[in-house]
């Protein structure tokens, strides 16, 4: 069946992908809660998401990175709780991508190994990195990609929302062009 889940809100430019970790408990459940809290937590917080596009200053995008954030982070321990009160849920999660697009920046809160691609000029760039042990495993150097291959496990998540009380979330902001396209 499918965990998958993904949210539009075109009146906020608030998109979000959740991969619920298959093989888990209620993966689906988890994703689904994660995409709705996030929006409503940055659904809250609508007038400084306009005060943001009518100013454009570094603490701002700093506000909205926070926001986002905060939005992924309750998902997480709302979703903790759940699998907390119930045995059927314990230790169900979702890998996360949310994109919200203000003026003319775009901000990205990611968790997992879901991605997050720009296409600028027809080129196609990512802007998320996967948060997986062979990922892991590659940036510190400890293994060569050949002997990465032959892993079992390789492609373990090492975040994921709801697993634990809280995450590591990394967030990103950036310019946008017109024609910009996000995958």
């Amino acid at each position: 069946h499918n965990e998958d889940s993904f949210l539009v809100d075109a009146n906020l430019q608030l998109f979000v992908v959740a991969d619920g970790m298959g093989g888990h408990a209620a993966g689906e459940v988890a994703s689904q809660n994660a995409s709705r809290i996030v929006r409503e937590v940055i659904l809250r917080e609508k007038d400084a998401l306009d005060n943001f596009c009518e100013s454009d200053g570094g603490e701002g995008r700093q506000a909205i990175l926070r926001l986002l954030e905060s939005s992924v982070q309750q998902a997480c321990s709302s979703i903790y709780g759940m699998g907390q009160a119930d045995d059927a849920k314990r230790g169900m999660g979702t890998t996360l991508d949310a994109l919200l697009l203000l003026g003319n920046r775009g901000f990205i809160a990611h968790v997992g190994d879901s991605r997050v691609y720009l296409q600028r000029q027809g080129v196609l760039h990512q802007l998320t990195e996967d948060h997986s042990l062979m990922n892991e495993l590659r940036k510190r150097g400890r293994l060569s990609d050949e002997q990465i291959a032959g892993l079992q496990n390789k492609n373990a998540i090492t975040r994921a929302v709801g697993v634990y009380e809280s995450v590591d979330v990394d967030t990103l902001d950036f310019d946008l062009l017109n024609g910009d396209r996000f995958l």
